[in-house]
Parts: C-alpha cells; structure tokens; sequence
C-alpha cells in the first residue's frame, strides 16, 4: 500500500490565505485517523510568467521560485510535525521541464503505479487523472479575489543579476543531519539552477565530515555521514523524479580517494538522476569536506554556490579562495530561512533537533537511575 499522499496545486494561488487552507487541510487529512500517512507531497505548478519555454532563465526566477518553496514549507510548520513534507515542482509545459521541473504527465504515470495512497485536489483534475480515478478527492477551499503576487518580494536581487550564461554545475554544502525543510529548501534550489536543456548538468553536494563537526553542538547526535548521504540522495530522487530502484550502495556509489593538499574532500559517492520528462541525467556528486570550503575549491567547474541567509558571508570566503587559485567566481544566490518569522531566532535548525534528542537522552537517563 502507497505510505504517501499528494496535494495537487493546478495553479498557484495568489492568496496566501487560500495557500494556507490548502496546505493546513492537505497535511491534517494525511495525519487523521483516517489515512495515517506520514508522508506528504505537495506539488505546484509554477506560473507560466516564471518558466515559459525551454529558454527561460533559471538564474532570473531563481528567488520567486525560491520564495514559492520556501512559502510551501513554512505554512506546513506548527500543523502536525510528524508529516513529513516534500514540495515538487511542475510545469503544464513539456518544453519548460527537466531537471527538478516535472511535468503533469509524471503525476498520472506514478499515481497508476501506486505512488499515493490519497490524491487531494483544489481545482478540477479530472483531466488530468482521469474520470475514474479512484483516489482523487476535491479539498473545500473558499476562492479568494486577492491578487497578492506573493512569490515577487525579491525583484531587487533579481534586477542585480549580472549577465552570464546559466549554470550547468551548481554546488551547496552543509551538515544535512535529520534533513529538515531548511535542508529541502537549499537542495531544491540548488537542483533548480539546472537548465532543463544542460549538456552535462551536475550538482555538487557537500556534506560536512567528522573534522569540521568537532565544534558543532551535540555532536555526538550528528547521524552518519552515509546515513546523511542515503537521505539526501533520496530526497533529491524524489523531487527530480527519479523512481528507479537502484540501491545506495551499488556500483555507482562507490567511494573515490581525492588526492589534493587541502583538507577538504576525503570521500565523494557519484550517482545519476534521470527525470521521467526524458532529458539528459544530472551526474550528483556527495563529498565529504572538512573544512569551510569543500568542493568548491576542488572542483574547478563549479559556476554557482547557494547559501543560506545565516552563511551569506561563506560565498565571499570562496571567491577569495578561488582568486588566489586563478579559477573564476561563484555566482552566490541566497535563500530565505524557513520557519517563523524568517529570522535566525526562530529558524528551522538541526542543532536544535539534535539538542531536543540530547534532552530526551538525559531525562531517560533519569529515570534509568
């Protein structure tokens, strides 16, 4: 039996109240008593003014699409903690999919093989499901007439864009310890940079090691660096569309020795994720760093980094590093945190995960006393 459900956007709604009521009623129907699914997908399609065509600039939309995924997974917040969230992004145009742009067909083919238990649906989707589907049930929302354009508060730093090709090799780094919507959110939009029409699309994931842990907060409960890398390479299957049953440690996941003089990858895992819309695989790299740069300045290719509001200041680091290396900047983009009110204080953090597991061991420990 399926162990997900799926929301089904058709259209963006520009209300965020009606955003909201989706999303409150999507994740609260996964948790009742009737369903008890742990699993929510909630899938999107992007408005056509962001992604018409295949030529359209990903680094131009980078912050409204961002803005879009970031919305999504701070309004799931407070709702129910256990439902575990995953935003898909689509397209109704074929041309403008690939990478982690999906398109509606993908939905029909996986719902027909059983991919989602429950399919609930705002706007009419009997035409994309088909009028027999079984599994497909219309949510009540009521329709707002607010047109807010929510997703189009960050057209200052799109109007700073310089003009340079697209990025076909995107890199993004961190802990990724109990991967949290903060952790999506990056992973997303790093996979996002990726033109649907690349040659040789790669992301380059950095995933930190036992070196540069030695400072991090209740360490002791930092996962595993392979479990760290199964759960990324798993979540990003899932939202580039990559259904395979492939194991993690097949053949293509064998671990590569780096020889360089810095400290800073010992081990890389190398995978592929190939898209149902047909287009070129994107080669992942998993690398474990050990110190504040990683594989950016190891791998030369590299042509984009993206960070977090809190590790902004990292990109400068970088493009001093690869200066003095004689390689060529990183274009940095920026993503908003998720959670609260969007500041630092009230952040969706693994430090804080871990620390509510260091609690939890300590008040068991009492009662083992």
């Amino acid at each position: 039996m399926a162990t997900r459900n799926l929301l089904f956007l058709r259209t963006l709604p520009t209300s965020l109240a009606e955003l909201q009521a989706a999303i409150t009623q999507g994740v609260l129907f996964s948790s009742s008593s009737i369903t008890s699914i742990k699993y929510l997908d909630i899938a999107v399609t992007l408005p056509a003014a962001l992604t018409t065509g295949a030529t359209v600039s990903r680094r131009h939309s980078f912050y409204q699409v961002s803005n879009i995924v970031n919305r999504l997974y701070t309004l799931t917040e407070g709702i129910n903690e256990e439902i575990d969230v995953n935003v898909i992004l689509l397209h109704e145009d074929y041309n403008a999919c690939g990478g982690v742009i999906r398109h509606w067909s993908d939905l029909r083919r996986l719902n027909e093989v059983g991919q989602w238990l429950n399919i609930l649906w705002v706007e009419d989707a009997d035409d994309l499901f088909g009028p027999n589907c079984k599994n497909a049930i219309p949510l009540q929302i009521e329709h707002e007439s607010v047109d807010e354009r929510w997703w189009e508060n960050h057209t200052d730093a799109m109007e700073t864009l310089a003009e340079r090709e697209e990025h076909y090799v995107s890199c993004v780094g961190g802990t990724f310890d109990y991967l949290h919507a903060g952790h999506k959110l990056l992973l997303t939009m790093t996979a996002y940079l990726i033109p649907s029409d690349a040659t040789s699309p790669k992301l380059v994931i950095g995933i930190t090691g036992a070196e540069h842990l030695k400072k991090k907060k209740h360490k002791e409960y930092v996962t595993s660096w392979e479990t760290r890398c199964e759960a990324t390479l798993s979540f990003l299957r899932g939202i580039v569309g990559d259904n395979r049953t492939a194991s993690f440690h097949s053949n293509e996941g064998a671990e590569l020795e780096v020889e360089s003089e810095l400290p800073t990858s010992t081990r890389i895992k190398r995978f592929e994720l190939s898209s149902p819309v047909g287009k070129k695989p994107i080669v992942l790299e998993l690398h474990e760093f050990q110190d504040i740069f990683g594989p950016t300045i190891t791998v030369e290719e590299i042509s984009c980094l993206i960070v977090s509001e809190e590790t902004r200041s990292g990109g400068g680091l970088v493009n001093d590093k690869r200066r003095e290396l004689g390689w060529s900047e990183l274009e940095v983009f920026t993503v908003g945190l998720v959670g609260g009110d969007g500041s630092v204080a009230t952040k969706l953090s693994s430090t804080e995960m871990r620390r509510r597991k260091a609690e939890k061991a300590d008040v068991l420990k009492g009662f083992g006393s």
